[in-house]
């Protein structure tokens, strides 16, 4: 009975994914606002079907699962409400494309494993309380002023510390213990280095001010790769290129610094043995498929299996994957709802990409301006990175799939992201009303 049930829905979730997104695109570029409700009922009914047919899975009714999707609503519902209520968000349009994202990858980790479910819900609670803590203390600092020594202390403080007291975990020693939780400090970092680099560009670029923030991409950079963290190394390297292009004028440091860090990737690939493994492997993966290839020959079979449509919830085999609940769930949701489902779900992560573009472009403030252009890129880079990876496009880097993929850091500096777009743009909107 639930083959035939998980076969049939498939269909009905394509069909809500497809409605979102065209609703989503219609109050974007149409400004059809009054359809805004409407994002709510579709994340609230994609929620709940998923999960009340991944709860009818056994012989018996699986009520953790009713419970994550419930809790789910729930919260994402309350959210909303105190968003537009307390906070007086009135383009709640990011937050609804956010929380679609998060149901999905909810009822994928649910299928993949129950306690991934568990802990990612938990995960996504505190991820809401985020936006709260993130207004009332941004609400105390004045952000416009010069705060980039101590911003560069604490990341450099933190790569140190990750570098001689973190864990190495699946071979990348990005990882940090404290009181018995661990986390990646990369992850915060990010959103850390967007404000530093930003900082410091807004002073407008000149010979020194280049030299300061190339040297900080460098060190940051030096430290990403002798952790063996090629996804945040990457990421740092490609928002601060972006940053660089939209500050320089003569175009000249921007293609300087491209071709330092094409040297540097080279340069990496013949000191770093994980590095020319893994371009090895990119290169001609189906020469080590039983080895350091497995990984990706496997997500390419999983996204083949599934075709446009998807084998069903729980009628694929995504399990074969390593790592497929973090690094690889893009390959999973492909193969069991579909390569339609996939490509939706990348062009709502573009449209968040999107919109935080254009806080960007109406931030008068160059600070502002560079602050949403970094956030808003770096979900966009993260995005194309990790896609890329799982599809053989380029090299795997080890990166999550924004809102999507496990993992507490990541989904809380995601958050973080989103209400720090939120904010400045808000805060804007308050100086010009002002």
């Amino acid at each position: 009975m639930f083959d035939i049930l998980s076969w049939f829905y498939r269909y009905i979730f394509i069909f809500l994914l497809a409605c979102f997104l065209l609703v989503s695109i219609s109050i974007y570029f149409y400004n059809k606002r009054m359809l805004q409700p409407f994002l709510s009922v579709i994340i609230i009914v994609t929620a709940a079907s998923s999960f009340a047919l991944l709860s009818i899975l056994g012989e018996i009714i699986d009520y953790k699962a009713i419970y994550i999707g419930l809790i789910f609503c729930f919260q994402y519902i309350i959210t909303r409400i105190l968003l537009i209520k307390l906070l007086k968000i009135k383009d709640i349009l990011l937050y609804d494309i956010v929380n679609m994202l998060l149901a999905i990858g909810l009822a994928m980790l649910y299928r993949l494993s129950p306690d991934y479910a568990v802990r990612q819900s938990l995960f996504t609670i505190l991820g809401d309380t985020t936006y709260f803590f993130l207004f009332y203390l941004l609400k105390r600092i004045d952000i416009r002023k010069d705060y980039s020594k101590q911003l560069g202390f604490v990341i450099l403080a933190t790569l140190i510390i990750t570098q001689f007291w973190g864990i190495s975990i699946s071979g990348s020693k990005n990882w940090v213990e404290l009181l018995g939780y661990r986390f990646q400090p990369s992850e915060f970092l990010k959103i850390l280095f967007v404000i530093y680099i930003s900082t410091i560009l807004s002073r407008g670029l000149d010979k020194n001010v280049f030299l300061y923030s190339s040297s900080s991409i460098v060190i940051a950079a030096s430290f990403f790769a002798l952790q063996r963290d090629l996804g945040s190394a990457l990421i740092f390297s490609a928002v601060y290129l972006i940053l660089l292009f939209v500050t320089d004028d003569k175009i000249y440091p921007t293609l300087l610094s491209a071709a330092a860090a094409s040297v540097m990737a080279v340069i990496s690939f013949y000191t770093f043995s994980h590095i020319k493994s893994r371009v090895e492997a990119w290169l001609n993966p189906w020469r080590y498929v039983s080895g350091k290839s497995y990984q990706v020959t496997q997500s390419l079979f999983a996204i083949a299996a599934g075709g446009l449509l998807g084998t069903g919830l729980n009628l694929g085999n995504p399990k074969f994957i390593p790592a497929v609940h973090t690094d690889f769930i893009f390959s999973a949701i492909c193969e069991e709802t579909g390569i339609i489902s996939g490509i939706i779900m990348l062009l709502l992560l573009c449209m968040a990409t999107l919109i935080g573009l254009n806080f960007s472009k109406n931030c008068k403030e160059p600070i502002n301006r560079l602050i949403c252009l970094g956030l808003s890129s770096m979900t966009g880079i993260q995005t194309l990175i990790i896609v890329s990876g799982v599809l053989n496009i380029i090299p795997i880097t080890g990166v999550t799939l924004p809102f999507v993929s496990y993992g507490g850091s990541s989904l809380i500096s995601q958050t973080m992201n989103i209400g720090i777009l939120y904010f400045v743009s808000m805060n804007e909107k308050g100086d010009k009303d002002e």
